[in-house]
């Protein structure tokens, strides 16, 4: 894939052109929005490859389920809760349809829509038959709280009854192209708001008053004005980003460290306000994500076992990162088994990709971005790490890494003076990034990129001469 992207007034760039290759680098120092726009293009190609028909039909049951369940607990203190089973066996259908559907064409759209129609009129009747004055629980001396609870069942009733209406007319009136801009959107939001942990969308842009874009070349644009998202998108492009099996960010090994923490602090709705729990925990939501991914079984072949198997032997790590059934990180040597977070960050930044291509989320479809990945590594381990990822741009994984190692950068140098019909693979981005950087060769790009990072070094070393 190879992209020209324009970013206006989005975080610290003003108006920068980056460029998109099967090997792509950010390099420069820090705090010039290399990061930024990692998780920027990482937040929209991830959105991008999903089928938004599907995210768009999951949203319209998710309020019907919200509120009968808001409903049930309400009368589960009143009555038992099995008075509510056949309530519940019927939205639970509804659900099903949901969450199975398949919407690739109009012919399939049209058949979830029916079967979502049929099922929630089934349930809207089931609901009207609910009575609350018989489900109330008679006790002498709790007649406020009674009182109270009956209150809130009949509000959550009528809550519940207005939902089932909503739904029934929104899918009355659903159309493919308008349920692929409604995913779509919701996707872009969601991802934005959770992967930079930001609680409105309006805190991305670099100057308030002027305008933020994000322009593909031959592609389309993305805008966000005033905490809303337009796009104009080739629906060509929509569908080459669909064939990523995944889209993939990795980040600090700090994170996996703490995994088991941090899925205990997302999991307790005592630690966090329901919204902040959901959207800004201080934890971004792509960590989450890939935590999921890696609980899922997947069938197959890993898809680079030489890759795999040098990462793993004793020439590099001397074992591997192991996860259980129950999702808990481990790393296994020489028959002994250690709690991850007591191993050396180096064994969790390398072992962590390592893991990725066992369980097969890591394979020739996907998308990988990797913000410093020599964080925590000798420079002998940062030259693997290049090596490895570059290895993968060659197989077909788009890896986007955000640097500023000087040792990863002297390996491209390298390697491409080697194999010069290799730089055809690689798109070096300098940072701070502006547009009349843009058309720099390769070795212009690079010597300043090295210059920039190495001359604290090199202002000491003539110091102390």
């Amino acid at each position: 894939m190879n992209l020209k992207i324009n970013i206006k007034n989005i975080g610290k760039l003003a108006d920068a052109e980056i460029c998109i290759a099967n090997f792509t680098v950010f390099a420069g120092p820090n705090s010039t929005g290399k990061s930024f726009v990692s998780k920027l293009l990482y937040s929209l190609i991830n959105a991008m490859n999903a089928n938004h028909a599907e995210i768009y039909i999951n949203n319209l049951v998710g309020p019907v389920l919200g509120d009968f369940y808001k409903l049930a607990r309400w009368m589960s203190f009143g009555v038992r809760q099995s008075q509510l089973s056949e309530e519940e066996n019927e939205i639970e259908k509804l659900e099903s349809i949901a969450n199975d559907c398949s919407i690739n064409n109009r012919e399939e759209l049209d058949e979830v829509i029916q079967s979502l129609f049929e099922q929630t009129n089934i349930v809207q009747k089931k609901v009207k038959e609910i009575r609350l004055a018989d489900k109330v629980k008679k006790t002498r001396g709790m007649e406020q709280e009674n009182i109270f609870r009956t209150t809130k069942m009949k509000e959550s009733l009528k809550e519940l009854k207005n939902s089932l209406a909503d739904l029934l007319d929104k899918l009355g009136q659903a159309d493919l192209e308008d349920c692929i801009v409604a995913g779509m959107e919701y996707n872009i939001r969601q991802n934005l708001i959770h992967n930079f942990q930001i609680p409105k969308l309006s805190d991305l842009r670099g100057e308030k008053e002027a305008p933020s874009e994000l322009r593909v070349e031959d592609f389309g644009k993305f805008e966000f004005s005033n905490g809303e998202i337009g796009f104009d998108v080739d629906h060509t492009w929509l569908r080459e980003l669909q064939h990523h099996s995944n889209v993939i960010y990795l980040e600090s090994p700090v994170y996996w460290k703490l995994k088991d923490a941090l899925e205990v602090v997302r999991r307790n709705p005592r630690i966090f306000r329901r919204k902040d729990r959901e959207q800004l925990s201080g934890v971004p939501g792509y960590f989450y994500d890939l935590v999921t991914e890696l609980r899922f079984q997947r069938t197959g072949d890993i898809a680079f076992p030489e890759l795999y198997e040098k990462l793993t032997g004793q020439d590099v790590l001397g074992g591997k990162i192991a996860i259980s059934d129950s999702g808990d990180l481990s790393f296994l040597e020489n028959d002994r088994s250690f709690s991850l977070p007591v191993t050396a960050m180096g064994i969790a930044n390398l072992g962590i990709l390592a893991l990725l291509i066992e369980r097969k989320v890591l394979d020739k479809d996907t998308f990988i971005f990797i913000d410093e990945p020599e964080a925590h590594l000798h420079p002998a381990w940062q030259i693997i790490m290049a090596e490895t990822l570059f290895e993968l741009s060659q197989q077909g994984v788009n890896v986007v890494i955000a640097t500023h190692s000087v040792d990863i950068l002297k390996w491209l140098e390298v390697h491409l003076k080697k194999s010069p019909d290799d730089k055809q693979l690689v798109a070096l981005n300098q940072f701070p990034a502006l547009n009349t950087k843009v058309d720099e060769d390769f070795e212009t790009k690079l010597a300043n990129i090295k210059q920039e990072l190495t001359k604290p070094f090199s202002d000491l070393y003539l110091e102390g001469v």
